[in-house]
């Protein structure tokens, strides 16, 4: 994406943003750092719908530093909210949400509909799966002791498909000190884990009402197929689109993934 990046807040939560037109916000997956300093996230994270920057203006919300150690979703919803509407307007906008960034958005969707438009939900689903709950404890109580190296060597293996485990795994451990060496990032990262440990749509204070897409892969650990289609259950007239030999991640590079997302967001 050569496109030039732009940089701020929203209700002190940072954004990037690339392209021009009607806004589509973009929550992102768990990343070890808050914002949107680095290139890479923005580019990662626009993935997608990076063929819609021609006619979208697409608009990265990410954590600010310093949460809260009683951090919720509803409380990440709320502020998001409060950035949306701060900084795109009182119109209501498209959202996609990616695996952690998708909890946010059903949260959003569900007690604060007068912000979101329509709803893409890309890697998640209605709540953490055993799988994905028990990496993510792992991760959380290595994180409270202090061990940030062996926390980033979880989450490197984790988000690596099986054969690549080990590599994963290495590149986590090596990179420790430069993804969470800075202060408060780790509390920060501790946060977000309790957080969507936490989160449920079934108990958010509302229904999504707001057309929904919901984009996910059969071999996705730490969603099951099961939790994918109890999500589209939860939300009333919501699509699901199952791409049975993609995971977590892959799905998101899966060319028919893309096309039925990108159909789904044009106006």
């Amino acid at each position: 994406m050569a496109r030039p990046i732009e940089r701020g807040e929203f209700a002190g939560v940072p954004f990037a943003a690339v392209g021009t037109g009607r806004p589509l916000v973009v929550l992102p997956g768990l990343s070890p750092a808050t914002g949107v300093a680095g290139d890479q996230l923005v580019r990662s994270s626009f993935g997608p719908v990076r063929k819609l920057a021609g006619r979208r203006r697409l608009v990265l919300l990410n954590r600010w530093p310093g949460l809260p150690a009683d951090l919720t979703m509803a409380k990440l919803a709320q502020r998001h909210a409060d950035a949306i509407r701060v900084g795109l307007g009182p119109e209501p906008v498209d959202v996609l949400g990616s695996s952690t960034g998708g909890s946010i958005a059903q949260q959003l969707a569900a007690e604060h509909p007068d912000v979101v438009r329509r709803l893409v939900l890309l890697s998640t689903a209605c709540e953490l799966g055993p799988v994905g709950r028990d990496d993510q404890a792992r991760m959380a109580e290595l994180l409270r002791i202090g061990d940030i190296r062996a926390a980033c060597r979880e989450a490197g293996a984790d988000l690596m498909p099986r054969p690549f485990r080990p590599l994963g795994a290495a590149a986590g451990w090596l990179g420790a000190n430069r993804m969470l060496g800075a202060p408060g990032l780790a509390a920060d990262l501790l946060a977000t884990l309790d957080a969507e440990d936490a989160f449920d749509l079934a108990a958010c204070n509302g229904t999504i009402a707001a057309p929904t897409l919901i984009v996910a892969g059969g071999r996705d650990r730490f969603y099951s197929r099961e939790l994918f289609e109890r999500t589209r259950e939860l939300i009333p007239g919501s699509r699901l689109y199952l791409r049975p030999r993609r995971g977590h991640v892959t799905v998101a590079f899966d060319s028919k993934a893309v096309a039925t997302i990108e159909g789904f967001l044009a106006d």
